[in-house]
């Protein structure tokens, strides 16, 4: 199954459960950067992680919004809402959490406006 499939097939079964944004709009990304991203349980760093591997480079995340959140360095404190990541090579998890937006794209789906800010 295409990663457009997939996400496709899931985003319907993905609902706004407690601390999640709904899924109405949704993109898949592949990690675009030279980092990887961890995916916490708020939009900052300083939360704790979901318990899913990080993401690296050719790996993709499912995301469906944006929020400001924590500042990383001097790359900003934009985050994307992820529900779905997709590891190369792996099998996909379906773990809600956020990913630094400037690790996973350099904040392009932000920038962009491919994603709306969350609820």
């Amino acid at each position: 199954m295409s990663i457009a499939a997939l996400v496709a097939a899931t985003t319907a079964a993905v609902g706004a459960g407690a601390g999640t944004a709904p899924a109405s709009a949704s993109t898949v990304i592949a990690l675009g950067t030279t980092y990887s991203a961890g995916v916490y349980s708020a939009p900052n760093a300083g939360s704790a992680k979901v318990g899913v591997p990080d993401l690296h480079p050719g790996d993709s995340v499912a995301v469906n919004c944006w929020a400001v959140g924590g500042n990383v360095g001097n790359f900003g404190d934009v985050w994307y809402h992820a529900f779905q990541e997709i590891y190369a090579g792996a099998p996909y998890q379906q773990v809600g959490g956020w990913v630094f937006a400037p690790y996973v794209d350099g904040a392009a789906a932000f920038h962009n406006n491919w994603i709306p800010k969350c609820p």
